[in-house]
């Protein structure tokens, strides 16, 4: 009952701190940008430290403006006129004439290269345009001035042009840390220039931002520092009395703070310690529960377990028995695939042997030339079938040893020595049996017309043998010798040549793209991709 009763009273405690607070901070925050615009705005004439004119002197000085010369001296006049229209502002035509006459001082200013004027007339339009609810322009006019102020020594100057930074950021209600950036600055040049005035208020109202969102700490310590500069500046006590009241406002808002951060930290812990109660209690008879589940899984598991162990070893054996038939089975067809690779090379050997013999009782030239080629051609093909038997890998070959190999039986075929040079440029990488045999009979057609035609009455030449695998995942075989190339009625598309007709005819069996022309000799170009062959 008593624990009750005093969880209400300090429930209704903390309603009551807190309320208080929020509603100090909103009216803080609904009443910032006028109390800034009534503060910082308001600090004087800082253009000209002279005496501000009487109505007198105003009117006097409009009458000879037109007959002072155009210096220094007139810019400060203009600005003086405009800064006492400025202070005299209560209706639209009396603004509008501050407007003209900084006009005119920038103008001037402009014409005698014054950066430090131009200055102080942008600065002059930001407050102008101040006076005008102008936001944009504000900041406008303000960075423009900072602009021009930055290379010159007026340091005060430009501390007053980051102020107005800060006025049009507050007043349209910019995040926080946009309102503190300038006016920081502002602060720092202000100390710079020794003006503890102006260092005072600027800390006054970076003390205030930082109170209207609850940083008391900060708060605290950037209006004390505001105090030190004001009594630097020799301000009255009457005129600091107010200000240092301030601190009481804030160490009540910030003790306040804190009391209430320390009821609702106690009533956390309470409310944890009481969750926490609730939580292991709840744990304690869930976990016997599922304790109990578990055992009762684990057993009911132990006993299916023992049964299925059973079955699957009974079961292991019987595949055991099936990959041991099936290891065989595997043998036994790739040693055929072995026998049968080796004796298709023996027949094709064979077939060679019987054309070899055939060729003793022909006087036709031209059939013992034909002859020939086929032997060449039947060569192509068995040398694979050799390959294949003899590697592991039954549906692959192996394209740089295949190549090189095939070079070198047609070198020995025709008895060239050293007549014709072969330089080959194969990358490792291996085909399948689907493309080697096209790609080996169309090597041996590209490159026994090399040898037959492009070097007449056995002049010396080169041939260079290319088969790369591109970026793309292409592949590109290139065959090109330096002989006396393609005669110039040479039509490939329309050629009787069987030869030529067989090339075309593979690289099409392949979905191959094969060129052949002139290029300082015969050059012939496969490119292909082992993309499957269509069925139809």
């Amino acid at each position: 009952m008593h624990s009750n009763q005093y969880r209400i009273v300090l429930s209704l405690l903390v309603w009551f701190i807190f309320g208080e607070l929020n509603a100090l901070t909103s009216f803080t925050n609904e009443n910032q940008v006028e109390t800034a615009e009534k503060n910082l705005p308001a600090f004087g004439n800082y253009l000209n430290k002279d005496l501000p004119y009487t109505d007198q002197e105003v009117k006097k000085t409009e009458k000879i403006l037109s007959e002072l010369q155009e210096n220094i001296d007139k810019i400060r006049t203009l600005l003086k006129l405009s800064d006492w229209y400025e202070a005299s502002f209560n209706n639209p035509e009396t603004l509008e004439k501050a407007f003209n006459y900084a006009e005119d001082a920038l103008r001037l200013s402009r014409n005698l290269h014054s950066d430090i004027y131009a200055g102080k007339c942008y600065l002059q339009f930001s407050m102008l345009y101040q006076l005008r609810n102008n936001d944009p322009m504000i900041e406008t006019s303000a960075k423009k001035a900072i602009a021009l102020l930055a290379k010159t020594n007026q340091i005060d100057d430009l501390g007053e042009s980051w102020v107005m930074i800060w006025s049009a950021k507050m007043r349209t209600h910019a995040p926080i840390e946009e309102r503190l950036d300038p006016i920081f600055k502002a602060a720092v040049l202000f100390e710079k220039s020794g003006n503890n005035k102006r260092s005072g208020d600027c800390y006054r109202e970076i003390s205030e931002l930082y109170f209207s969102i609850s940083d008391f700490n900060h708060s605290s310590n950037f209006l004390k520092k505001a105090i030190s500069f004001y009594k630097a500046s020799h301000l009255k006590e009457s005129d600091i009395y107010p200000i240092s009241s301030r601190l009481n406002i804030i160490y009540e808002a910030e003790k306040r703070n804190r009391d209430i951060i320390k009821l609702k930290n106690k009533t956390l812990i309470q409310q944890s310690k009481l969750k926490n109660e609730v939580f292991l209690r709840n744990s304690m008879i869930i976990f016997m529960i599922l304790l109990l589940i578990i055992l009762g899984l684990l057993y009911k598991s132990y006993r299916f377990k023992k049964k299925t162990n059973k079955i699957l070893e009974t079961q292991q054996n019987e595949i055991n028995k099936k990959n041991h038939a099936l290891q065989n089975l595997v043998t036994e067809k790739e040693w055929l695939l072995r026998e049968i690779h080796h004796r298709v090379k023996n027949n094709l050997h064979m077939v060679v042997g019987l054309l070899a013999s055939q060729i003793e009782f022909l006087k036709n030239e031209e059939a013992v030339q034909a002859i020939n080629n086929s032997q060449n051609r039947i060569h192509a093909m068995s040398l694979i079938h050799q390959k294949l038997y003899q590697s592991e890998n039954l549906s692959i070959i192996d394209m740089p040893s295949y190549i090189f190999e095939l070079t070198e039986y047609l070198k020995d075929s025709f008895e060239i020595k050293n007549s014709i040079r072969f330089i080959l440029d194969i990358d490792s990488f291996t085909l399948p049996l689907s493309h080697s045999i096209p790609i080996g009979l169309i090597f041996n057609e590209a490159v026994t017309n090399a040898i037959k035609y492009a070097f007449p009455n056995n002049e010396k030449g080169k041939i260079n043998i290319s088969l790369n695998k591109n970026d793309n995942g292409n592949y590109t075989l290139v065959i090109h010798d330096n002989g006396i190339g393609l005669p110039p009625d040479f039509d490939p598309y329309n050629n009787p040549s069987l030869g030529i007709k067989l090339m075309r005819g593979l690289s099409a069996d392949i979905h191959g793209k094969f060129l052949i022309a002139n290029a300082n000799g015969t050059k012939i170009t496969l490119e292909f991709s082992l993309v499957e062959n269509n069925p139809d």
